[in-house]
């Protein structure tokens, strides 16, 4: 029995983190997003200036969630990410390129390690929310400055 609660924390940590569509329709219904009013995504230097541009000292601390799944995100100059999810039950680290204006993100654990690529929407100040080719919403977070 917990180790089945493990398997689907796990899965909602990876689903709240990627905003992965196969992971999504595992763990709850895939949202459906009209794409008439879907924000631009921001461009290749904005999504840099995010991702790879130090905001700390310990490079760029990201809080978000998805459905109720809590998460914090760490990403470092170098291309590195670590990741807690579910008040700390779920760790990973992986690394991040820039294609062009998406984020694509490899995890160690997360979705088999397969490259994940995802758009990136500013919804307010230093608040983002993730889109996926397919244009379903995946996670919102909120980078914490210094």
């Amino acid at each position: 029995m917990m180790r089945g609660a493990w398997h689907a924390l796990a899965l909602s940590a990876a689903a709240a983190l990627l905003g992965c569509a196969d992971l999504q329709q595992v763990v709850a219904p895939a949202q459906t997003t009209d794409t008439a009013t879907l924000p631009a995504p921001i461009d290749a230097a904005a999504v840099r200036a995010l991702y790879a541009a130090p905001h700390r000292e310990d490079g760029t601390v990201m809080h978000g969630s998805h459905e109720g799944a809590q998460w914090t995100k760490w990403t470092k100059p170098d291309g590195s990410l670590e990741l807690l999810a579910g008040h700390g039950l779920f760790a990973d680290t992986g690394r991040f390129v820039i294609r062009g204006n998406a984020l694509c993100s490899t995890w160690g654990h997360i979705d088999g390690s397969k490259e994940h690529c995802v758009h990136l929407v500013q919804i307010g100040p230093d608040e983002y929310v993730t889109y996926g080719d397919d244009r379903e919403e995946g996670s919102r977070f909120k980078v914490r400055p210094p």
